[in-house]
C-alpha cells in the first residue's frame, strides 16, 4: 500500500487481509469463548508463562529493565521470576490461588508479578495509593492468600489477616530477598489453562466501592498480540516503525497496577523488545533527563504527562530527537494541545482508547489521522476487535448515532469478582457495555462524547463520585453532598464538591478528615459549601448539572 496516513476502518482490513499471508503471528482462528463466538490469535502462546517462554525462545535475550542506574536483562529478570514461583510452590500456593502486590512501581514489582504470572497463580495488583480501608476490603474481597509489599505499604498491611513478603527489611517478616533465595530453574510442574483467571484489577465503579475485574490468560495475551497487530498494521501503512525498532526504551511512568502500566507499557515491552526505565514517581524533569541521556524511543501515558513536557520551562535544553512516539490514553487529550504537542516534538502522536475491563486494548489514533480528527479515539484493530453503539435496549443504532459504546473482543473481561449482577448488566451476547457515550462515523472512527457513569477521570485515574460522597457524608457536621467532575486543563478533570453542613466547615477540614480513608488523588480540590438544603430538581432528585456549573464557575472565579 502507498497511503501514508490510516483514511478508514477498511484501510486497516485490507492491510490485516495483507499482513495476515505473511506473518504467522497474525493468522486468526475463530473460537467460542463464554458462548459468543470470536477470532483469536491462533499461534498465541496459551497462557503468560509461555508467552514468557516464546519471548526468550524468539528474541533470546535483552536490556529489560532499568532501575535507578541499574540495568537488567531479561534473562536476568526471568531467572529472579522462576525463584519467585518457587517460593510461592513451597508455600503451598498454586493455580486457583490469589497473590497480590502492593507496592510502587520497582524492579521488584516486575519480579513478583511475573513469578506469580509464571507460577499460573492469579495476580491482583493492589492500587499502592490506597489507605488501610482500601487495601483491606481489595485482600477481603480478592481472598489473596499473600501480598508482597514494600516497606511504605508494609504499614498498611501488617495487621490485615494475609500473610506478606516485604521488599526490604522489616524485622520478624519475610523479605523479597529471602523468597530469591529459593533457587529454581524451571517453573513449576502446574500451570494455568488460559481461559483461566490470570490477573483482578481493581477499577472504581459508579457503585462507589471498587470492582474486581477479572482478565484471563486469554484475553491479555490476545490483547498484547492485539497492540502488536496494531504496530504492524500502521507501519505497513504509513511506513513508520512503532513497535519492531532498534534498541527500544520506553519510560514505565504510570503505575503498573493501572491496566495501561501493566499491559501497554511492561508486558508489551517484551514483545517490544523495549528496555524499560522505570519511573517510582513522575516527576517531567526527570523524564526529560532520561530521554535525553538514555536515547529514549518511547513516551506514553496519561494526558498529563505529555502535558508536563510541553509546558516544562527548560524543555528547550532537553535533546527529545530519540522518541518516535509520544503516546496517551486514560482520557482525552485536549484539541489545542494535540496542535501544540505536534509542533512543539515535531513527531506522530498517538493516542488510545481502551479499559480495564477489555485489557487495554480498543482503539488507536496516530500520526496524520490523528491530526485530522483530534477528538477522535481511532480505530478499532479489525477481525478481532468489534466496536459499535448501542441504545438502552441493547440495540445497534446506526452511523453517527449517539449512543453507549459497547466493544465486542476475545480481550474483554469474563466478569467482575463476586458480582454477577454486575457483569449481567455489562456483558451481553460478546459485548461490553462501556458506560461512555458517543457515535462512530462512516469512517469507522470512533468519537466519545460523554461518559454515562458517575465517575471522575483525573489524569486517567477513575474516581467513583458516589464513593467520595459516601466519605464526605461521614463527617458528623455534613447533612448532604454532591461531587463531580470539574474540567481543568492539567488533569482533564479534578474532583468538585459541593457541600451542606449544620455547621461551618473550611475545605482544609473537609480535606483532613477525607485524607485518612481516602487515596490523596480522590480528595475535592473545588470545594463549596452551603448553609441551605443543595439544589433539586423537579423529581427532589439533587440537581447535579447546576451543581456541577457552580462548581466550574467557583474554580473559575477563585
Amino acid at each position: 500500500m502507498t497511503n501514508q496516513k490510516v483514511s478508514s476502518l477498511n484501510d486497516l482490513r485490507v492491510a490485516f487481509d495483507e499482513l495476515r499471508h505473511v506473518n504467522p503471528m497474525l493468522e486468526l482462528v475463530e473460537r467460542n469463548i463464554n458462548g459468543t463466538d470470536h477470532n483469536v490469535f491462533k499461534n498465541a502462546p496459551p497462557t503468560l508463562r509461555d508467552l514468557i517462554n516464546t519471548v526468550q525462545l524468539l528474541m533470546g535475550d535483552f536490556p529489560f529493565i532499568n532501575d535507578r542506574g541499574t540495568q537488567y536483562q531479561f534473562s536476568e529478570i526471568i531467572a529472579k521470576a522462576k525463584s519467585i514461583s518457587s517460593y510461592l510452590a513451597e508455600q503451598n500456593l498454586k493455580p486457583g490461588d490469589s497473590v497480590g502486590i502492593c507496592m510502587q512501581n520497582s524492579i521488584d514489582w516486575v519480579i513478583a508479578f511475573l513469578g506469580v504470572a509464571g507460577s499460573g497463580i492469579t495476580c491482583v495488583p493492589f492500587n499502592s495509593w490506597w489507605k488501610e480501608d482500601e487495601l483491606a476490603y481489595g485482600v477481603e474481597h480478592s481472598e489473596v492468600k499473600l501480598i508482597f509489599v514494600d516497606q511504605k505499604r508494609y504499614d498498611l498491611a501488617k495487621n490485615l489477616n494475609v500473610n506478606l513478603v516485604v521488599s526490604g527489611n522489616v524485622d520478624g517478616t519475610t523479605s523479597i530477598d529471602e523468597a530469591l533465595d529459593t533457587s529454581a530453574d524451571n517453573w513449576p510442574e502446574l500451570n494455568a489453562k488460559d481461559e483461566d483467571v490470570a490477573v483482578v484489577l481493581y477499577t472504581s465503579g459508579s457503585t462507589g466501592l471498587p470492582k474486581g475485574v477479572m482478565l484471563t490468560h486469554l484475553s491479555i495475551v490476545n490483547s498484547m498480540l492485539g497492540f502488536y497487530a496494531l504496530g504492524e498494521l500502521t507501519t505497513h501503512i504509513t511506513k513508520e516503525p512503532l513497535l519492531q525498532v532498534e534498541n527500544a526504551s520506553v519510560i514505565i511512568n504510570v503505575p503498573l497496577f493501572h491496566v495501561t502500566g501493566l499491559i501497554t507499557q511492561f508486558l508489551l515491552s517484551m514483545l517490544a523488545k523495549r528496555n524499560m526505565y522505570l519511573m517510582h514517581k513522575w516527576d517531567a524533569e526527570e523524564a526529560l533527563k532520561l530521554i535525553h541521556n538514555e536515547k529514549i524511543t518511547n513516551l506514553s501515558g496519561v494526558p498529563t504527562q505529555s502535558w508536563d513536557l510541553l509546558n516544562h520551562p527548560d524543555v528547550d535544553s532537553y535533546d527529545l530527537s530519540s522518541l518516535i512516539d509520544i503516546g496517551a490514553g486514560g482520557s482525552a487529550r485536549p484539541e489545542e494541545q494535540v496542535k501544540q504537542l505536534t509542533e512543539k516534538f515535531n513527531l506522530p502522536l498517538t493516542f488510545a482508547w481502551g479499559m480495564t475491563e477489555t485489557a487495554a486494548l480498543g482503539t488507536i489514533h496516530r500520526g496524520e489521522s490523528y491530526l485530522e480528527r483530534p477528538t477522535s479515539c481511532g480505530l478499532p484493530v479489525p477481525l478481532i476487535t468489534e466496536i459499535g453503539i448501542m441504545d438502552e435496549n441493547w440495540n445497534l443504532l446506526n452511523t453517527n448515532d449517539i449512543g453507549e459504546l459497547v466493544f465486542k473482543s476475545p480481550t474483554n473481561t469474563v466478569g467482575y469478582l463476586k458480582n454477577s449482577e454486575e457483569t449481567a448488566k455489562t456483558i451481553q451476547n460478546g459485548w461490553l457495555r462501556t458506560g461512555d457515550l458517543g457515535y462512530i462515523d462512516e469512517d469507522g472512527y470512533l468519537f466519545i462524547v460523554d461518559r454515562k457513569k458517575a465517575l471522575i477521570i483525573r489524569g486517567g485515574e477513575n474516581i467513583s463520585t458516589l464513593e467520595v460522597e459516601n466519605a464526605i457524608d461521614k463527617h458528623p457536621f455534613v447533612l448532604e453532598s454532591c461531587v463531580s467532575g470539574i474540567e481543568d486543563e492539567k488533569f482533564g478533570e479534578i474532583v468538585g464538591a459541593m457541600i451542606y453542613c449544620k455547621e461551618n466547615l473550611s475545605s482544609q477540614e473537609i480535606k483532613d478528615f477525607l485524607s485518612s480513608n481516602l487515596a490523596g488523588y480522590k480528595l475535592p480540590e473545588v470545594i463549596l459549601f452551603s448553609s441551605n438544603p443543595l439544589p433539586r430538581i423537579a423529581s427532589e432528585k439533587i440537581d447535579r448539572v447546576l451543581i456541577k456549573q457552580m462548581l466550574s464557575d467557583h474554580k473559575i472565579n477563585d
